[in-house]
């Protein structure tokens, strides 16, 4: 406040119940008022839209929402735009930082700490002055009663105990890592999850206008890219837990280490295989877990084939491991202690979810299906790994065929059989004697015993089957076509 409003605040007299409840009234009724006008916008814009679209005009299917985070970014990268504009960096080889923004931001922090103290001497000297006037006038002086805050009562919430408190981290950090369960993790970027987009999704649109054909693995990529954003310096909304699933050789494995070397993050395994040995005491382990991930952000958190913690009924093979050791754990000591600002994910991957308990589903917050492979994901395949293994000799060659007559492979598979197929005593031999596409189909069908097959169709079906019942995109989808086929039936 000015001095002047300091001083009309001063001689101001308390409101009474009655002007309180006025008030009260007033500020409800401009509330409502302003509710009501921008109600009746929308509704004069909605018959606005509706009009345009009975004649044909304009098509307003879809309407983009504003976006709070792209709004922060535009504002960041606008003020960015303004502070560089006369800024020469040329002859700033080290890049030193700029003094005088360094002194602007040093000067504001001073004077945020002195402005208390000066607040403080300004509010004395007035009391010393008012009571001069008082001397002055003989009139007896009455200090003012200063009006500090109430303090809320509430209950103190008991610290609860750690039982590594005398533990350093690194002493956490190095007995995990020497018992296996954090892992180095090879660095890869997602340029190496070799995909194509589905272009032709939107072209092909039933009588419903719903498209027939799903999302390709470029789709799929870009989905958990965008999943990811949250766990880097944006601070938007992310999901807790995601769950990979598709068949075996389609990708899973190979896009969370992908993630892990993307963000930098430390990669702890959470796998049966990894957690049986600690049976003992499972509270202690995951305390130790949680307590290294929350202090080494980002980290990622992961379960390979997760559908074997929620099993149905466990396999004799799997008994020795316990699976289902750590499915009472995860809700309560995993998933409910990270935070919103936390930068810690569960990753999990499956290749048979139906054979798990629905508890599956409600354990991880996002459930992304991996599709097979397509013919521009085939041919990219094809065409990139064959001239990373042989430059100078495959720059021309039947990918278009070989990508068409073995599209239905994973692209685990692809990889593989171009590894082995091109292996360093077939490269030796490619310029005296040519390589045949049929060496690739013999690999699948001769060398390995027994022959891969791609995956059935009936496999895929399955999958589908499954997702659906977990994607509220799929649900509704499936809602529609149940009600349209309610109304043929009828006719």
């Amino acid at each position: 406040m000015t001095p002047m409003e300091f001083q009309e605040s001063l001689n101001k007299k308390p409101m009474t119940k009655e002007e309180k409840q006025k008030l009260r009234a007033k500020i409800k009724a401009e509330k409502k008022k302003l509710r009501d006008k921008i109600k009746q916008r929308k509704m004069k814009e909605a018959k606005r839209r509706l009009k345009l679209k009975a004649a044909g005009i304009i098509d307003v299917g879809f309407i983009l929402s504003d976006s709070k985070p792209i709004e922060k970014i535009e504002a960041t990268m606008k003020q960015f735009s303004i502070d560089w504009r006369n800024v020469d960096e040329y002859l700033n080889k080290n890049h030193d930082p700029i003094k005088s923004w360094v002194t602007e931001e040093q000067l504001e922090l001073i004077h945020h700490e002195l402005r208390e103290l000066v607040d403080e001497y300004m509010r004395v000297e007035y009391e010393l002055l008012r009571k001069a006037l008082a001397v002055d006038q003989n009139v007896p002086y009455k200090p003012q009663k200063v009006k500090k805050p109430k303090k809320k009562k509430g209950k103190k919430k008991k610290k609860p105990v750690d039982p590594t408190g005398d533990r350093t981290l690194s002493s956490l950090y190095n007995e995990l890592k020497d018992e296996g369960v954090i892992e180095e993790v090879s660095h890869k970027d997602f340029d190496e999850f070799i995909s194509d987009f589905n272009f032709t999704a939107d072209d092909t649109r039933d009588e419903d206008n719903l498209t027939t054909l799903g999302p390709a693995k470029g789709d799929i990529k870009m989905v958990i890219q965008e999943s990811m954003l949250g766990m880097s310096e944006f601070n938007i909304s992310k999901p807790k837990s995601i769950l990979l699933i598709g068949p075996l050789n389609s990708g899973k494995k190979l896009l969370c280490n992908i993630i892990s070397s993307e963000l930098d993050a430390v990669f702890i395994n959470l796998s049966p295989e990894k957690v049986y040995k600690h049976a003992d005491d499972m509270n202690m382990f995951l305390h130790i877990v949680m307590k290294v991930a929350r202090e080494f952000q980002p980290t990622v958190l992961y379960i390979e084939e997760a559908h074997r913690v929620f099993f149905k009924r466990v396999p004799p093979d799997q008994k020795e491991i316990s699976p289902k050791l750590l499915a009472p754990f995860i809700n309560k000591k995993i998933l409910k202690p990270i935070k919103k600002t936390d930068k810690i994910v569960l990753l999990g991957t499956s290749s048979m979810p139906w054979a798990a308990k629905p508890q599956l589903k409600r354990s991880f917050q996002k459930v992304v299906l991996i599709p097979k492979c397509d013919y521009g994901t085939s041919f990219m395949l094809w065409l990139e790994l064959m001239t990373e293994n042989a430059t100078d000799d495959l720059e021309s060659y039947t990918y278009s065929a070989l990508a068409r007559v073995l599209q239905a492979y994973n692209s685990g598979d692809i990889t593989n059989n171009i590894a082995n197929t091109l292996n360093v005593e077939r490269k030796m031999h490619l310029k005296s004697e040519a390589l045949n596409p049929r060496e690739f189909l013999e690999y699948f069908l001769t060398e390995l015993d027994p022959p891969l097959f791609p995956p059935e169709l009936k496999m895929m079906e399955k999958f589908s089957k499954w997702f659906g019942k977990s994607n509220k995109f799929a649900k509704m989808r499936r809602a529609m076509m149940a009600i349209k086929e309610a109304k043929q039936k009828k006719k």
